[in-house]
């Protein structure tokens, strides 16, 4: 480019000494002084057609692959696993509970327009992952990427939330451009200047976050522990008891953001593979039906099990299937979660017949990953308990005919045929007096019979 310049400044300048009058070709004193850098100030230069036909031909051949990178894989990326989240041209793959219509999609730019958008998420989750977008945040404005997030509940405090905002030559903060919003700040506040384009790229293993911002490194394997809270320092939500896996969501937070080049390499030992159901609204029962004591309510799109011994069943029958929930359970509480149940025909308030996988942090006969009484864990109770009372866990149950298979978080737990129970409900259990559970997102998917035979 630059000789190019230095060709066409070399050409006017011999037309110039010919005696070209002025009127023949254009006059671009701008151009001239920022592009060519001549050295004196103001100095014009005259182009002919003809050159700056040249000129503007090959500025538009080195502006073309830039536009043709946007919204696209490289090879590279293709043959390592990346998929684009956003196509350029659409939202689909993803879906929000605020106003759809103030999500715009132009340019080859997802754009805010700061009208009630609340989030737009991905309808697949992801574990573990790296993710990579680009953003362009106005001045004074806010916005931000949700990861691990719940359908319900606000992202930034269901999974956490990686900061955009226009803190341009501010020092690191809490709420400053690249921090964990009220967890953890960056190293640095490295964002652009506002209305200029910026990138992220998030590493999310485990429980191990790295952020580069523009490059540059601002969070060094961070842990997601203790650290975190929701207005003040005295409302603490811990990052180790929030969700474990969840949605990529992008904030709506009243301003103009602009989102591009949104593409992800997901790294988790379990894929979402993207065609799970909702069997619970987020709303009420619709769909279930309690038996025996204990209350079932909605409390903010979350299911909330008090007390007991009760359980709550579908009214759909399933054979083989999945099903996938959040739970959390209370301090020494216990529930289960059925994925073949049957109330009963005796007693239909009594125990349920059926494969029941526990939710229970200090039985050491059967705790939560176990069958009950049926199938455990290698390793004992000592070396496979993954969960914790009062935080979060993403639980998975699979029955193809009868074998069953348990994760916890992502992590193999029981595997193994237990005595035939050909169909049943999925049910949910509140234990005992003094019991809280909560469920969200509880999902169900037809696995095929060869997703029976290996581990994900």
């Amino acid at each position: 480019m630059d000789a190019v310049l230095r060709q066409v400044e070399r050409e006017g300048r011999e037309a110039r000494e010919a005696g070209v009058e002025p009127n023949q070709s254009p006059t671009f004193e701008p151009f001239a002084t920022f592009a060519c850098n001549t050295k004196a100030q103001g100095a014009s230069l005259m182009i002919t057609p003809l050159q700056w036909t040249r000129l503007a031909a090959c500025v538009s051949l080195l502006a073309a692959p830039a536009l043709a990178q946007q919204n696209t894989l490289t090879d590279a990326e293709q043959s390592t696993g990346w998929t684009l989240l956003f196509d350029g041209a659409s939202v689909n793959g993803w879906t929000t509970s605020g106003n759809r219509d103030a999500w715009v999609v132009k340019d080859g730019e997802i754009q805010t327009t700061g009208n009630n958008g609340w989030w737009l998420r991905t309808e697949k989750m992801y574990r573990d992952f790296e993710l990579s977008l680009d953003f362009n945040v106005p001045k004074n404005g806010n916005s931000g990427v949700g990861l691990r997030g719940s359908s319900v509940g606000d992202p930034a405090f269901t999974g956490m939330e990686v900061q955009i905002y226009d803190s341009y030559g501010q020092e690191p903060s809490l709420s400053a451009c690249g921090a964990i919003y009220n967890a953890i700040q960056p190293d640095a506040e490295t964002v652009n200047p506002p209305g200029e384009w910026n990138t992220y790229r998030i590493r999310l293993v485990g429980d191990t976050l790295d952020i580069w911002l523009n490059d540059k490194h601002i969070h060094k394997a961070a842990k997601l522990d203790d650290r975190g809270f929701f207005r003040a320092p005295d409302q603490p939500i811990p990052l180790n008891s929030r969700l474990t896996t969840g949605f990529i969501a992008l904030q709506d937070h009243g301003n103009p953001v602009r989102f591009r080049n949104i593409k992800i390499h997901d790294l988790s030992p379990d894929p979402d593979p993207g065609d799970f159901r909702p069997l619970f609204n987020n709303n009420d029962l619709t769909g279930w039906s309690p038996k025996g004591g204990g209350t079932w309510t909605v409390e903010e799109g979350t299911l909330v099990g008090r007390d007991g011994p009760g359980h709550l069943y579908t009214d759909e029958l399933f054979t083989d299937l999945e099903i996938r929930a959040f739970a959390r359970v209370s301090e020494r509480g216990n529930s289960g979660f059925y994925p073949r149940a049957l109330p009963p025909p005796q007693d239909p308030d009594s125990w349920p017949l059926g494969y029941e996988a526990q939710i229970d942090n200090h039985d050491p006969n059967n705790w939560t990953g176990c069958v009950y009484n049926r199938l455990h864990p290698e390793g004992g109770y000592d070396k496979s308990l993954r969960t914790r009372d009062e935080a979060w866990f993403d639980y998975r149950v699979r029955v193809i005919g009868n074998r069953v298979q348990t994760w916890v978080n992502g992590v193999p737990m029981s595997d193994g045929e237990v005595d035939p129970f050909p169909q049943g409900h999925v049910a949910l259990q509140t234990h005992n007096p003094g019991n809280r559970i909560e469920y969200r997102d509880i999902q169900v998917r037809t696995p095929n019979a060869q997703s029976g035979h290996a581990r994900p």
